[in-house]
């Protein structure tokens, strides 16, 4: 239950976000990330504590907490429902593709009427993307590349094979000194159903002893790239991850943006 309610949360503040609402999008992203922490399931918390026990979780005020409940009761959400509508396209489909966040998403929907990733391939054969504003040749270029990327990369895993081994890291470096803040962030952050890689970002006063601990990871197979700033290793498991520490002020950026094609140096 708590996996398919963050989900939904996720979905929400990417359509939100597409629809450049203020403050909501990171409110349901927020809480999608405590519920995704949560070592019990919210079901059980209902029905021991009721809406209060809801609340208690954090991030999760009134009304989401009523989300919760009536996901709980009904396995739907109305007003996820509603804001399907608004932006009905495969989120999960485009939201995997290197350069595409929510509001790009709205414009290649509201011009091109742009759903899947089948509607984009078709735009990019025909380069309609590149005449859109806020798009261009380069920006066409970029997501047709992440298209390719895709269709090669056949190595995903289910998230649930791959969710407890990215806390495992996420929480090592955690306790890093130095470190303020550490999330999961990429393909596993918007709860896909298949997983490429990892992707953690960080702030740090001391990003260096953050890199080292990363690349000397007992899970680490080898170093792809080492950077005071981003470093790539390929996991044990035969799967890369990444480490990127940014400034305060450029986190939330950050977070949205899909990683695929950051360059191998620092």
């Amino acid at each position: 239950m708590n996996e398919q309610i963050a989900k939904i949360f996720n979905a929400m503040a990417f359509i939100l976000e597409g629809l450049n609402v203020p403050f909501k999008p990171r409110a349901y992203a927020k809480a999608a990330e405590a519920i995704l922490a949560l070592d019990k399931n919210v079901e059980e918390i209902f029905k021991t504590e009721g809406l209060v026990g809801l609340k208690q979780i954090s991030s999760i005020g009134q009304n989401l907490a009523e989300h919760i409940e009536e996901i709980i009761k009904t396995g739907r959400l109305k007003e996820y429902e509603i804001l399907k509508k608004k932006l009905p396209v495969d989120i999960e489909e485009l939201s995997s593709i290197e350069g595409l966040g929510p509001k790009k998403v709205k414009i290649l929907y509201d011009k091109l009427k742009i759903k899947n990733r089948a509607g984009l391939t078709k735009a990019i054969s025909g380069h309609k993307i590149a005449k859109l504003e806020h798009f261009g040749a380069q920006s066409e270029a970029n997501i047709q590349r992440g298209l390719k990327f895709l269709k090669t990369n056949t190595s995903r895993v289910p998230l649930g094979y791959i969710l407890p081994l990215a806390r495992e890291i996420e929480q090592k470096l955690s306790q890093v000194s130095g470190v303020k803040k550490v999330v999961i962030a990429g393909s596993i952050r918007r709860w896909q159903e298949t997983i490429g890689d990892i992707d953690i970002l960080a702030i740090s006063d001391q990003p260096k002893k953050i890199m080292a601990t990363f690349v000397n990871l007992p899970e680490v197979q080898s170093v792809l790239n080492y950077g005071s700033t981003r470093s790539s290793v390929r996991l044990k498991i035969n799967m890369d991850a990444d480490l990127r520490v940014v400034e305060p002020k450029s986190f939330g950026a950050a977070l949205q943006y899909r990683k695929k094609f950051i360059p191998r140096s620092a």
